[in-house]
């Protein structure tokens, strides 16, 4: 399962010249959340009631530049339950896209996507699905040059295999 996290830190403390927070694993609910802050000490109608995030921590993009410090955790929640539920196609999703994007492809399934594949191989999966080539013919077939028009036509090869997104 792939590890996401954020070091939430008490903003009143540092403005004092003080860090004091700790790593959160997401997602997270409420509850869990609301008792994490407390044990930094940031409690509703005390001196110390904000917070913010100084540190982030995902293999798979930079959370810091999708999130910034004063991130909603619902929206951090959402991309980390994307993550533990489709792994392999939010990958997918984030190297063809912005973290954004890829949460609103995943939402609304506007894609195909390939695992384990490369534009080559999609090329032969297409043609064998939409064509019936004689076995002389697909020999013929230049799959190289109908894998480069895949990619100008919106598939993507990622590290996980090929998406294509409409």
């Amino acid at each position: 399962m792939l590890e996401m996290k954020g070091f939430i830190t008490n903003l009143g403390k540092y403005n004092e010249g003080y860090l004091v927070g700790k790593w959160i694993n997401f997602p997270i609910n409420d509850d869990d959340f609301e008792s994490e802050l407390e044990s930094i000490g940031v409690k509703k109608n005390t001196m110390y009631e904000e917070w913010f995030i100084t540190d982030y921590y995902c293999p798979l993009f930079d959370m810091y530049d999708a999130f910034g410090e004063y991130p909603s955790i619902d929206d951090i929640n959402e991309v980390a339950e994307a993550l533990e539920n489709n792994e392999s196609v939010f990958t997918a999703l984030l190297e063809a896209c912005s973290y954004e994007d890829a949460l609103s492809y995943l939402k609304s399934e506007n894609y195909t996507f390939y695992q384990g594949m490369t534009l080559e191989d999609v090329a032969h999966e297409l043609i064998k699905e939409c064509y019936n080539l004689p076995e002389i013919a697909q020999r013929y077939f230049d799959y190289e040059a109908f894998a480069c028009d895949l990619e100008s036509d919106g598939y993507t090869e990622t590290s996980n295999g090929v998406i294509c997104l409409w």
